[in-house]
């Protein structure tokens, strides 16, 4: 696995030149405070400079393309030819991929901090910012919450990536439920009411995870129609199942 994993950063580094991803991470929040004087407050500088969206789209650009490219550039046949299975390939995927996401996390923050000092010096992260707490606490859910929500969304992305075999349709799937979270909520409510049962759909367990963090459970149950702990338990149900169907899925392409 050692040996699948250091062939995995090699590709990730020559084909998708993932040190570029992290370098514009660390911009990202840099240029947002630097040319948006609004954008030095509380709000931004606990939302990493606004640097989550950007972590979120690369890291859904980046899961896509590590499977797509595996079958697109027929690097699996080395792979396969050297007695790794399938089963490790992926499960190097999936670890890659996590990584690849603490990696970009730690790039805006980098760039946040760095912002931090030049446009907001007073900043002080000591002081109540939000529901969750001071400065620091807040970063530590917000980051937390994006992570479960990339988890999830990187689950439906590599399941229709394997299933249509192409990144493209994933990618836009994963941009659908980055920027269309209002609009999925809307349709979410519409059909909860239609049929109560229907609350377990995976846009609303979705909307609830997104949550997190940023209302009292009361609020996110009264919205979601389930408690907190209801939606934790759906949402590793979920991505249980969408893990397990694109490693089926994943398991059975042709090379």
């Amino acid at each position: 696995m050692l040996t699948l994993m250091k062939q995995e950063y090699y590709k990730v580094f020559k084909q998708n030149r993932i040190h570029i991803w992290l370098g514009l991470g660390v911009l990202f929040p840099l240029i947002i405070m630097g040319l948006f004087k609004s954008q030095r407050g509380a709000g931004t500088i606990v939302d990493l400079g606004h640097g989550t969206f950007y972590v979120y789209m690369a890291g859904i650009i980046i899961t896509a393309l590590s499977v797509s490219q595996e079958f697109g550039f027929g690097t699996i046949r080395p792979l396969l030819s050297r007695r790794f299975s399938r089963g490790m390939i992926f499960t190097s995927k999936l670890l890659l991929n996590f990584s690849i996401y603490i990696a970009l996390f730690l790039s805006v923050f980098i760039g946040t901090m760095i912002g931090q000092l030049i446009f907001a010096p007073n900043f002080d992260f000591s002081e109540r910012v939000s529901y969750a707490g001071n400065g620091w606490q807040t970063i530590g859910i917000t980051v937390l919450g994006t992570l479960l929500q990339m988890i999830f969304v990187a689950a439906l992305v590599l399941l229709i990536t394997n299933l249509v075999k192409s990144s493209g349709a994933a990618i836009g799937l994963g941009v659908v439920m980055i920027v269309g979270t209002p609009i999925l909520s809307s349709i979410s409510m519409m059909l909860i009411q239609m049929a109560p049962i229907l609350k377990w759909n995976p846009f609303n367990i979705f909307i609830g995870i997104s949550m997190y963090g940023q209302l009292a459970p009361s609020g996110i149950k009264s919205i979601v129609h389930m408690s907190q702990g209801t939606v934790f338990i759906a949402y590793i149900v979920y991505i249980l199942v969408m893990y397990a169907v694109a490693y089926l899925i994943f398991k059975k392409r042709s090379v």
